[in-house]
């Protein structure tokens, strides 16, 4: 009886430790998932964690009938920015601008690392309009705070363009709108926010 309870206290004590191993084991594989799915430098998602969320949030849309609106941003004047004040500063710059989006951006909206410098943003129940002003106020936000770099204060800016999802469309094909408006945002004197709406066929 004595070696049949040593036994089972045994087995108690394996069975816990085996336990915690896999709890921790678990920790490890979300924690790895995550890092996979976030751009190490800023936090944001990357791409393979947008293209993830679009799905998410397409769907969602479409079964809602609630709109979906896409945001392609580029900070300005950034090869500059590297080119004067480092690697170092440019860096810090793209964690400095994600902070502060990130920082007004609803809760249901979601950042990108595009690549570059280049962010996306999905706005959830949101029109062609109503993503230019959420854009435009992120705008004015980040020239609330002075980015610092070799001991002087820079302003950050970005240009965008926003466009609402079609029905069933690709993130391709409205990132490829929103590139072109942000491309209009910049010839138009940059720190701006232009909007291309659908093509008539998706109208």
């Amino acid at each position: 009886a004595q070696r049949s309870r040593d036994d089972l206290l045994v087995a108690r004590t394996q069975a816990s430790e085996a336990q915690e191993r896999i709890i921790a084991l678990q920790a490890e594989l979300e924690e790895t998932s995550r890092l996979m799915r976030h751009d190490q430098l800023t936090g944001a998602l990357n791409r393979r964690g947008l293209e993830e969320m679009f799905q998410k949030e397409a769907a969602r849309a479409q079964r809602r009938g609630c709109g979906l609106a896409v945001a392609l941003l580029d900070i300005d004047h950034f090869k500059k920015l590297n080119d004067t004040h480092g690697h170092k500063a440019g860096d810090d710059a793209l964690v400095h601008l994600a902070r502060i989006v990130r920082q007004h951006l609803r809760p249901q909206d979601v950042l990108a690392r595009y690549g570059g410098e280049e962010f996306v943003i999905l706005l959830p129940e949101t029109g062609g309009s109503d993503a230019q002003q959420a854009l435009t106020r992120l705008q004015r936000e980040l020239t609330r705070e002075f980015f610092m770099a070799d001991k002087q204060k820079l302003l950050i800016t970005f240009s965008a363009g926003v466009t609402p999802l079609g029905d069933g469309e690709p993130l391709e094909a409205a990132l490829q709108r929103a590139d072109a408006a942000m491309y209009q945002a910049k010839q138009a004197g940059r720190n701006r926010v232009v909007v291309a709406p659908l093509p008539a066929a998706n109208t």
